[in-house]
């Protein structure tokens, strides 16, 4: 269908119902997923309450004396670090102060193993270090 005016399909009573099957079809397309999305806004809006309610923290229950009982947290075990043999003591010694001294004040920070590393490394597996490291 070839036309010398394509504005002459809007004209009154130039409407056909091959235009009017193709309006048909993207009216009902865009109702369809404006729906979908309501109502999966609507689902995942409902999970959100739902898994809300269940993450409320439990009100500490008093006794009949009144006294309301916290939970008292059990001492965390400091882990004793790892050293492999034929590292010194002042090594690790410099480690641990290199790790404070990174540290902001009031928090505390451990070095839990001490290994150390290859000493030879592939060609490739360098290149591939050298690769991914590198600023942009």
């Amino acid at each position: 269908m070839k036309l010398a005016n394509p504005l002459s399909l809007f004209a009154a009573g130039a409407a056909n119902s091959e235009n009017i099957n193709s309006v048909t079809v993207i009216i009902i397309g865009m109702v369809v997923v404006l729906v979908a999305l309501i109502v999966l806004t609507a689902v995942f809006w409902a999970f959100g309450k739902i898994m809300a309610r269940g993450n409320k923290p439990a009100k500490p229950t008093a006794d009949k004396s009144g006294e309301v009982f916290k939970p008292v947290a059990a001492p965390v075990p400091v882990p004793i670090s790892t050293v492999q043999s034929g590292i010194s003591d002042e090594v690790v010694a410099v480690i641990a102060a290199a790790v404070a001294s990174m540290a902001p004040e009031g928090k505390k920070y451990a070095v839990r193993s001490v290994s150390r590393t290859r000493t030879e490394r592939p060609v490739w597996a360098a290149a591939g270090i050298a690769e991914s490291t590198r600023p942009f």
